[in-house]
């Protein structure tokens, strides 16, 4: 004859049900800490692009008071002038390079493309300026690149 216990299955499935309450209130912790530590690293990264912003909207408004500043100057502080509008683009490069590393490829906070084209103009202007030549209509398109890049994070002006 077989002997076996009576309600063997009544306690396997008991303990089968405790089990899955613990495997179920443990994945609702972690699922918990999961969503606290998504949610708490999106409000970061979003204090993060605020900030990039804001440096760049401060930048290029540093470069336009300073490429009006070289328009109406009269010649003396020229290459000052103009290593502080170079320095002003450059921060702006660093800053779309920044906000590339942090939120992918292909992020850009300024046009790359006007960027580049106010370093090159700089570049010519003073290339020009050390052969002597005249600078005012590479002022006026520095200037005009300058406001387009201001523009640019202000659409309301445009």
């Amino acid at each position: 004859m077989y002997s076996f216990q009576a309600n063997t299955g009544k306690r396997k499935s008991k303990r089968l049900i405790r089990l899955l309450l613990v495997v179920i209130f443990i994945l609702v912790i972690a699922l918990s800490a999961v969503s606290y530590v998504y949610f708490r690293s999106r409000g970061q990264s979003d204090v993060t692009g605020e900030a990039l912003m804001a440096r760049a909207v401060s930048e290029a408004g540093n470069a336009q008071s300073a490429v009006y500043r070289l328009t109406q100057s009269s010649g003396t502080n020229t290459m000052t002038l103009l290593s502080t509008v170079r320095s002003h683009i450059y921060a702006l490069q660093c800053i779309n390079t920044l906000a590339s590393n942090i939120y992918g490829p292909g992020t850009i906070i300024a046009d790359m493309q006007l960027l580049s084209d106010c370093i090159n103009i700089i570049t010519d202007c003073e290339a020009k300026m050390q052969a002597g030549g005249v600078l005012t209509g590479s002022f006026a398109t520095l200037r005009d690149n300058i406001d387009l890049l201001v523009a640019s994070y202000n659409p309301a002006v445009q």
